[in-house]
Formats: structure tokens, C-alpha cells, sequence
């Protein structure tokens, strides 16, 4: 997305606004000079078509860089959102790193059950459901790293 300036008023105060970036789950806005990373939580549309898509960065081992765009060895794997609001999605808390898919699509999970393991900020953290269904899509695999807002499991 090319970057959009706006002038808004808000209760008489006007506020300059800048977009430099912009995704299905976030955007970088400056107002008045002030810089901040905007969470998204409903776009109110269906699909989003033109939006960036987001990249895994490629798992490399303790102290050794990552070149910028991954390695030439593996390809990242894409992951970006199919649909801005799905209810049914469990979606990445934080950015991490998928260590354990505990299910498959076609399994029937209960509210609360523990559906993969990732850790972030050094610390495994249970991926669990929110509500009681069957698994129609798993959208990672082990080793995958993720972006904060990342469709990870879909429960139907």
C-alpha cells in the first residue's frame, strides 16, 4: 500500500494522519508526529483481497543471522489471513514459533483442549480452543514461525 496522508478533526482538534502500513490484522499510523502499530479487529468486509501478504521468517540455529528474505536452502512458508473476522479461528496471540501440532483436520476437540504448543518470548504457551468442534483446517506445521494475528487452527 502506497502511503495516505488524512487531516481529521476530531472534537475540534485537528489531527494530522499518516499510513504507512498496512495489513488484514495491522497498520503503522502516525498522528501528529507520533508513531504507533494499530491492531485491526474488523475491517467489516467479507475477503481481503489486496492486502500484504505476511512471511514466516526460516528457524535458524542459536546466534546464527537470518539473511534478509529467509535462506536460500528453504522457501518461508506464506501465511496470510483468508478471512479478516472468522470466529471460528484461533488466531496467533504473539509472534512465535510452532513447536507441537497436537491435532489434525477431522478431530473433534472440547473447549480449552490444548491444539499446539508455541513458544514466544522464550516460553512454550498452550495454543488452546475456545469452543467445542471438529478441526477443519490446520494452517501451520511444526517449525513454521508465525506473526502476531495468524489464522493458526480453524474449529467448524
Amino acid at each position: 500500500m502506497k502511503e495516505k496522508e488524512f487531516n481529521l478533526e476530531i472534537n475540534g482538534k485537528d489531527y494530522s494522519v499518516t499510513i504507512s502500513d498496512f495489513t488484514a490484522t495491522t497498520a503503522d499510523v502516525e498522528v501528529n508526529g507520533n508513531k504507533y502499530k494499530v491492531g485491526i479487529k474488523d475491517l467489516g468486509i467479507e475477503q481481503v483481497a489486496d492486502l500484504k501478504p505476511q512471511f514466516s521468517a526460516v528457524a535458524a540455529p542459536m546466534g546464527m543471522p537470518i539473511a534478509a528474505g529467509g535462506s536460500a536452502a528453504a522457501e518461508p512458508t506464506l501465511h496470510k489471513p483468508a478471512s479478516v473476522t472468522n470466529a471460528s479461528a484461533i488466531m496467533s496471540p504473539l509472534p512465535g514459533l510452532i513447536q507441537k501440532v497436537l491435532v489434525k483436520v477431522g478431530d473433534a476437540v472440547a473447549a480449552g483442549q490444548n491444539l499446539l504448543i508455541m513458544e514466544a518470548m522464550k516460553m512454550e504457551n498452550e495454543i488452546q480452543a475456545k469452543s467445542a468442534g471438529t478441526v477443519t483446517a490446520v494452517n501451520v506445521k511444526e517449525g513454521d514461525s508465525v506473526e502476531e494475528g495468524i489464522e493458526l487452527v480453524v474449529i467448524g
